[in-house]
């Protein structure tokens, strides 16, 4: 079989749809993360599930490479917006990336990389779906999550960024170590002008969210339950987008070749 793409994204949510559309042939645990192998749109793929921030995204990469030898790593998942350009739904191909590991607003120089060129060119060659937009540009990759406003849009203006996530910039290092071409598609499921609770305490080492501080935090904050509603409006509308333009770049007669 031909070497899969190995797309990887750190919630199950961000996945789900390619989860239960690809056809799974094996599925095993690398640490505290997922993979399901198999094939989609009648192409190799591993699906894998990182859990959230720098660490474990690096940690799962590593251990995932140890058992599969990829023709594309495709990082994917949520984005926070830090440009009022961007809507719910909306996608951004980051053609650089920046690591800002502490000092958000410092100024000092930022780690710098930019994925692969030539699968860069193959996606804006696409011609995806209509209904939502896709911006390239700058994507940062950030330590904790960035839930105020008036951060994100500083965030966005001190660096030029579009967008913010927490995992890209570790992939991106951990890909150009093994010589591995690297793409990062991103759904955008917060804007820039959109603040959003703080839920770090809710995230375990694993990555994951727990559901047991998540009901918790929900029964102690009531006031926070239309917020969480709209937000998961919002990342099903991100994770449709997402699942659907990866579908579109499977689909294209020269990807993968």
């Amino acid at each position: 079989m031909d070497q899969p793409v190995l797309i990887l994204g750190a919630l199950r949510e961000e996945i789900a749809e390619i989860r239960g559309k690809m056809l799974v042939e094996d599925q095993f645990k690398v640490g505290h993360g997922d993979v399901w192998s198999g094939t989609w749109e009648n192409r190799s793929i591993a699906l894998v599930r990182t859990g959230v921030g720098k660490k474990c995204a690096n940690k799962v990469l590593e251990d995932v490479l140890h058992k599969i030898e990829p023709s594309l790593i495709l990082s994917t998942g949520y984005a926070g917006g830090l440009s009022r350009d961007l809507n719910v739904g909306d996608l951004v191909v980051a053609d650089r990336v920046l690591d800002d590991s502490a000092k958000s607003f410092s100024g000092e120089e930022l780690f710098v990389a930019a994925p692969d060129r030539q699968w860069l060119d193959q996606v804006k060659g696409l011609s995806p779906p209509g209904r939502f937009s896709i911006h390239y540009g700058t994507l940062l990759t950030v330590s904790e999550i960035v839930a105020n406003s008036s951060a994100k849009l500083q965030l966005g203006a001190c660096h030029g960024a579009l967008a913010v996530d927490m995992e890209t910039s570790v992939l991106l290092t951990g890909a150009g170590e093994k010589n591995i071409p690297f793409l990062s598609i991103r759904a955008i499921s917060d804007t820039a002008d959109q603040s959003l609770a703080d839920v770090s305490s809710l995230v375990g080492e694993d990555g994951a969210v727990s559901k047991l501080k998540a009901g918790w935090y929900v029964v102690t904050h009531p006031q926070t339950i239309p917020h969480f509603i709209s937000l998961r409006q919002q990342s099903q509308k991100a994770t449709r987008n997402l699942t659907d333009f990866i579908r579109t770049l499977l689909q294209a007669p020269d990807f993968n070749r």
